[in-house]
């Protein structure tokens, strides 16, 4: 069985979650697939079975969406769902977070140890925009013009691989190199 048809399965099976919910995540799921093939949806097809969604205050968490690694939730702040934020849009942050998980299970992209968490932010919203484009709110433009320099400073095709292998470290070397140069 292919990883879509599995990550169907395990999908369809989550009962935490509504039909219309599952739909949902799927064609988000299936864009993401259909644009970056060459991805590993391994980690996403071992939490999509039993991903919750939730919802937090502005207060507890910065942003309109964050993945709770430890718990398997996307949560949702009440604020998000009330103002003008494009749900396609947040929701495909959410599995961009999880795609992106460190087999570890304590970080995703490259926020090992909190030390690129604004790259982060803006690389995931950068994907994001690339993937459904965003039709509301966006809170992280200062995250997403300063991923954008330094994509530009070490390479989009560098910044991409090193996200989804969750290699922080290529990221300060490749910075320190250009620095150098």
């Amino acid at each position: 069985m292919d990883i879509m048809n599995q990550i169907k399965n395990n999908l369809d099976n989550n009962n935490y979650l509504s039909d219309s919910i599952r739909n949902q995540i799927f064609e988000l799921i299936n864009i993401f697939h259909k644009t970056f093939p060459e991805i590993n949806l391994d980690r996403l097809n071992e939490k999509i079975g039993t991903v919750k969604i939730g919802k937090i205050s502005l207060y507890e968490r910065k942003g309109p969406v964050v993945y709770d690694i430890k718990n398997n939730e996307v949560l949702f702040s009440k604020k998000s769902l009330e103002d003008d934020y494009d749900v396609n849009h947040l929701m495909m942050k959410g599995l961009i977070a999880i795609i992106s998980t460190s087999i570890t299970n304590d970080y995703y992209g490259y926020n090992k140890n909190n030390s690129l968490y604004a790259l982060t932010l803006g690389f995931t919203e950068m994907l994001a925009n690339t993937l459904v484009g965003n039709e509301g709110k966006c809170d992280f433009e200062e995250e997403l013009l300063a991923t954008n320099l330094v994509s530009q400073i070490i390479g989009k095709d560098i910044m991409f691989n090193a996200f989804f292998n969750n290699d922080a470290e290529t990221i300060f070397k490749k910075m320190l190199e250009a620095e150098v140069g």
